[in-house]
């Protein structure tokens, strides 16, 4: 590489290092003076108060709307547990009517025609 250009990448990248040095010394100073100001406490005390604020809602809120209190979650489990003693008598008892040989069409309508008769004369 020849020297002038060299001294050209030198000069070139040196802006750009000057550039920088520049900025990060402007935003020390800037940063100094906002972190240093009686607003900024200010600011960040009123910012905690806030967050506070919102997590003591947020807290409320989930108590009293969401989560299901103990005494309902025990009287679902009852309840579930129920229906499932009456699921299982039910499975027992077509697990009954099922296993007995079916009557025919006849004998069931033949059975059922005198009564019905019956209830006609009157």
């Amino acid at each position: 590489m020849s020297k002038q250009k060299e001294y050209a990448e030198m000069y070139y990248f040196g802006y750009f290092k000057k550039l920088y040095e520049s900025w990060e010394e402007s935003t020390n100073k800037m940063m100094d003076v906002w972190m240093n100001s009686p607003l900024m406490d200010r600011a960040v005390e009123k910012s905690s108060e806030f967050k506070d604020y919102i997590h003591g809602f947020i807290e409320q809120t989930l108590e009293t709307r969401c989560s299901p209190q103990k005494r309902e979650m025990d009287r679902l489990v009852d309840t579930i547990d129920s229906l499932e003693a009456k699921i299982a008598e039910l499975e027992a008892k077509i697990a009954g009517l099922e296993s007995r040989p079916a009557k025919t069409a006849t004998q069931r309508t033949a059975a059922k025609k005198p009564a019905r008769k019956a209830k006609e004369k009157k």
